[in-house]
């Protein structure tokens, strides 16, 4: 494994961070064979050095430091498919909202940027290559199945039915990857292309030699880490003891995870997930609800506090994007050709119109010209993230 680290300053927006003190940090790593850094990742010359980066020092692996993978994440998957990497050998690390924006003492918000950087080399390293042969959907461990079928019952999608050797089978065609499947595996041994137990052990395990305390664990969903990014953003100090960790849904976590991130000594584990109205996979959400509530009465018959584990439902007190409230909507689809972002679509599977969180920019069109007054605006507010810390902090663990 040769490892290469690319650091981007994002024209000079970081300014809290050491990148020497970075640099040298990284240069320690055994596997770290170098350290670009750059002024803006994104420019043409840029792009060129880090294609040179690569090939000079024949890296098949790199960690990319930065902005917000919602922002820029596309760059650095796309560099990787030029150099014929699989995405497996990529990992992005918020350096920017989720550090230097979130922490404004240097002191602390470079030791904060080590952890992150620590959880994206140990990604890394627990990586398997598979060579020329990849999967895109979730791949079942037959060998250690012991065919309780539960991934059969709990698929969203109902993408795995029982094979002819009594085994679970996942069809490629039907399978959205979103791990549904894996969080609800007792025995563990479910696996998607860049979501793999082993893998997000690992970061949890770097994240524990945090010395912030409380030492706070995120586990979130795409759009949940969207509204990290935002609420970092505004420079709230309660998200320096918060390592955040992108999950594909709620869903997906499974509760394994949970007792290792204790185990290790993580202070308390905070599971977020979508706004349940707009959510394409709720079914996720409901079963991340039960498994939380489950292993809460757990944690309480260990004699350690259920407030340890927090599930945070952006449909209860916070919304990013216009909501539509399906019991009036009459899916006239006028939304959708208003929309000037082209966040909304209709979805046949649940007969129902859908807002994609990422997209709406909250103009209020589509709600002024909803026929039937279906579109609501959104109250923004950043309480719901900040509460669940405070609540976490308030514990004094």
């Amino acid at each position: 494994m040769t490892v290469g680290v690319i650091l981007c300053r994002c024209n000079g927006m970081m300014e809290n961070l050491d990148w020497v003190a970075i640099a040298d940090f990284l240069n320690k790593k055994k596997d770290v064979v170098d350290t670009l850094i750059l002024d803006i990742a994104c420019s043409p010359q840029s792009q060129q050095d880090m294609v040179e980066f690569i090939e000079s020092q024949k890296i098949d692996r790199f960690v990319a430091a930065a902005c917000s993978p919602l922002v820029k994440g596309g760059l650095f998957q796309a560099l990787a498919r030029k150099m014929g990497m699989p995405n497996q050998h990529l990992e992005q690390v918020n350096i920017r909202e989720q550090c230097s924006w979130a922490i404004q003492e240097s002191g602390p918000a470079l030791e904060n940027a080590k952890i992150k950087l620590n959880m994206a080399l140990k990604r890394l390293s627990k990586v398997k290559d598979l060579g020329h042969w990849q999967f895109n959907k979730a791949y079942i461990n037959t060998l250690r199945c012991d065919k309780c079928k539960r991934c059969i019952e709990e698929c969203p999608n109902e993408a795995i039915s029982l094979g002819v050797d009594g085994f679970p089978f996942v069809d490629g065609n039907k399978c959205v990857k979103c791990g549904v499947c894996l969080g609800g595996c007792p025995l563990g041994i479910i696996s998607l292309p860049n979501f793999r137990l082993e893998e997000i052990n690992g970061m949890i395990e770097e994240a524990a030699k945090s010395k912030s305390k409380p030492n706070l664990i995120g586990l979130f969903c795409p759009h949940a880490y969207e509204e990290a990014d935002v609420v970092s953003a505004k420079g709230c100090p309660g998200l320096a003891n918060l390592n955040v960790i992108s999950v594909p849904c709620s869903g997906a976590v499974n509760m394994a995870l949970v007792n290792d991130a204790l185990a290790t000594g993580i202070d308390g584990v905070i599971i977020a997930g979508c706004e349940h109205s707009q959510c394409q996979l709720r079914r996720g959400n409901d079963y991340a609800k039960k498994r939380i509530a489950n292993q809460q009465e757990t944690l309480e018959e260990m004699f350690l506090e259920k407030e340890r584990l927090i599930y945070m439902a952006f449909d209860e007190n916070y919304t990013s994007s216009a909501e539509i409230d399906d019991k009036i909507c009459s899916k006239c689809g006028i939304c959708e050709h208003v929309c000037p972002f082209r966040a909304i679509s209709y979805s046949p599977e649940e007969d129902r119109m859908f807002i994609n969180p990422q997209g709406c920019r909250s103009c209020g069109t589509c709600s002024a010209s909803c026929p039937a007054g279906a579109v609501k605006l959104p109250e923004a507010c950043d309480e719901e993230i900040m509460g669940a810390i405070d609540l976490l902090i308030g514990e004094g663990y």
